[in-house]
C-alpha cells in the first residue's frame, strides 16, 4: 500500500500567536472517495475549536497492491501522519514563505524533505 499526497492546504492565523493558551481541542474528519478497484481517494480535514485559529487539509489517495485490501487502521494512520505534517508545516511557515512544486510524494518522502529544511 502506498499513501500519496496530492494537495495540502494550511490556513494559519494572520499574526503569529504570542503567549496564548494552546488548546488541543480540534475537530477532524476523513472523507473517502472510491476511484477504482486499486485506489481510494481521501480528504483529511482538521480545524481548531479554540485557541489558535487553524484550518488544515490534505487531499490524496491510497494505492493498493494486487489483491490488497484496505487496512482497518487506515483512518488512524492518516490521522497520525496528517497531524505530524500539520505541526511541521505550521512551524516551518511561521516566519517564511515556502514554494511547493507540483509533484506527487508519498507521506514518508514528504516528511523526509520537511525534516531536511532548516528552521
Amino acid at each position: 500500500m502506498e499513501i500519496q499526497i496530492q494537495r495540502i492546504g494550511l490556513f494559519r492565523p494572520e499574526k503569529n500567536p504570542k503567549s496564548c493558551a494552546l488548546s488541543l481541542d480540534m475537530d477532524w474528519k476523513i472523507d473517502y472517495t472510491d476511484f477504482g478497484k486499486d485506489s481510494v481517494g481521501y480528504t483529511f480535514y482538521v480545524e481548531s475549536g479554540s485557541g489558535i485559529p487553524l484550518k488544515f487539509k490534505i487531499e490524496g489517495k491510497v494505492v493498493l497492491e494486487d489483491s490488497e485490501k484496505l487496512p482497518g487502521n487506515l483512518s488512524e494512520l492518516l490521522l497520525d501522519r496528517g497531524l505530524n505534517i500539520m505541526v511541521e508545516l505550521f512551524n516551518i511557515t511561521r516566519d517564511r514563505t515556502i514554494s511547493v512544486q507540483n509533484e506527487l510524494f508519498s507521506i514518508d518522502e514528504f516528511q523526509g524533505k520537511v525534516k531536511n529544511l532548516e528552521v
